[in-house]
């Protein structure tokens, strides 16, 4: 009776994974053992990186911060768009994007997004001056990417109208000028992320950059 106890329990404990026997595990016969993959960065861009986060907990000059930002685009010659604002105390939030005709094929974009909770408008005395201060947590993200081709004035996309163009765009594409893209445009743009990236930190007295 007691043998058959111990069988039962056995089975039972065999059966949950972190008791079981590597020879009892469903191993294949041939050919390599499968490996975890992990999944994608949820926050990666479309060329292979990862966005550029800023996370800050304190006191801060909101308007000097948007001044910063976009006065960081007017230096890079980007046209600057105001996709979102929202401003529902203890909530504000910005979402802005930049776009820049590098060719007449390749533009580059950038997207800041600038999601804070907090108390605003709180009276303080910075540099011997009274001063409207936000306390506030943020959480910030800075994503680039690059169009190629983008779409005409009429916003139209174009090399797109037939087959035989787009089989005609990805060749170009694939093998004539990926390489410009990748060793050119990528690079700047990815630079100029990370410089974006350190004004926001600078402007918060976050140190290093």
């Amino acid at each position: 009776m007691a043998g058959e106890k111990k069988g039962f329990l056995q089975g039972i404990l065999r059966g949950i994974p972190l008791f079981r026997k590597a020879k009892d595990a469903d191993y294949p016969n041939e050919g390599p053992v499968p490996t975890h993959t992990p999944k994608a960065h949820p926050y990666e861009t479309n060329m292979g990186w990862f966005s550029h986060r800023i996370k800050y907990r304190g006191m801060l000059d909101l308007d000097k911060l948007y001044r910063v930002m976009a006065g960081w685009f007017k230096e890079k010659r980007f046209e600057l768009h105001e996709n979102l604002f929202k401003s529902k105390p203890p909530e504000w939030e910005v979402r802005l994007m930049g776009e820049r005709k590098e060719t007449a094929f390749v533009k580059n974009i950038i997207d800041v997004h600038v999601h804070m909770w907090g108390t605003y408008n709180i009276d303080a005395i910075v540099n011997g001056r009274k001063k409207k201060m936000a306390n506030v947590r943020v959480i910030s993200r800075i994503d680039g990417d690059i169009q190629r081709p983008y779409a005409d004035i009429f916003e139209e996309p174009r090399w797109t109208a037939t087959g035989f163009e787009c089989r005609i765009l990805k060749l170009f594409q694939n093998w004539f000028y990926r390489r410009e893209t990748e060793g050119i445009y990528w690079d700047k743009l990815y630079y100029e992320l990370y410089d974006l990236h350190g004004a926001i930190k600078a402007h918060l007295g976050m140190g290093a950059r």
